[in-house]
């Protein structure tokens, strides 16, 4: 099983592909490596593709202080990742609080990366003042401490994230994620809650972006990360976005056929070659 402890946080990856430029896919909230299963498949034909479980998450080690998940510290355990492994110039795509990660990577090393994907996500993770967001993470970090990681799955398949704000997600992916849930520690899932809260967001560094960008996002993914995902075109010079129909939140799995096409597109316009 392949771990680093580069960053001195157990981050468990997996590579796949023999050759190519290298593309690191970088999952979002209570997700793991498995939600690029449709990625891995189609781009390691042609790219060396990394995906790793981001600290608390899947099979990566989950800190017991809740202090030390942030979005900082997971950019440490990305970028260490990439080094271990010898990447020099990537592709870098970040899903939801993976984008966030996404965006802070671009700002440390603007001259590493051919291209930058951000997939619903924003130049902000977290209102403040959001009463129904802020109320949900209230909720669940209650239900967490006090019942476990069995009363977040009895909670979430009673009213789910995505019912809570109308948010349409295929069954499939749902119980994906329910299952993805029963196996996270509680520190894990705590220590993640609070990420996007915690990060202050790029919206005053975000013009200093200058890998050529791409902000894609599903059309029925509810209207503030529509709304971010156009933000960050509107802020990172000569970003550009594409909305792909029929898909919520994830179009990494709900219409990975699309997103596929839309990514390579984006991938091939981007080579070190081009």
């Amino acid at each position: 099983m392949p771990i680093s402890a580069a960053s001195g946080i157990e981050i468990y990856y997996e590579l796949h592909g023999e050759s190519g430029e290298p593309l690191v896919l970088v999952h979002g909230y209570t997700g793991d490596h498995t939600d690029w299963q449709y990625q891995v498949d189609e781009f390691s034909r042609d790219y060396r593709v990394l995906v790793m479980d981001l600290r608390g998450h899947g099979l990566s080690e989950a800190p017991k202080d809740r202090e030390a998940y942030t979005v900082e510290a997971m950019v440490v355990d990305v970028e260490a990742l990439v080094d271990e492994l010898g990447f020099g110039r990537y592709h870098l795509v970040g899903h939801s609080m993976g984008g966030a990660i996404a965006q802070e990577m671009a700002l440390h090393g603007q001259g590493r990366l051919l291209s930058l994907t951000l997939e619903d996500t924003g130049p902000i993770m977290a209102v403040p003042g959001d009463a129904q967001m802020e109320g949900w993470n209230r909720k669940a970090i209650e239900t967490a401490e006090t019942e476990g990681m069995a009363g977040i799955v009895a909670q979430r398949r009673e009213t789910s994230l995505a019912a809570t704000f109308a948010l349409p997600v295929p069954p499939d992916l749902a119980e994906k994620s329910i299952q993805r849930l029963a196996r996270m520690s509680v520190d894990g899932f705590i220590g993640a809650t609070l990420v996007c809260g915690r990060w202050k967001g790029i919206i005053d560094r975000a013009s200093a972006i200058t890998t050529p960008t791409l902000v894609v996002y599903g059309a029925q993914d509810v209207e503030p990360i529509r709304l971010a995902s156009l933000w960050l075109t509107q802020l990172i010079p000569n970003a550009r976005a594409e909305e792909i129909a029929d898909s919520g939140h994830s179009p990494q799995w709900e219409q990975y056929e699309i997103f596929n096409r839309v990514l390579r597109r984006h991938l091939g316009a981007n080579r070190a070659s081009a």
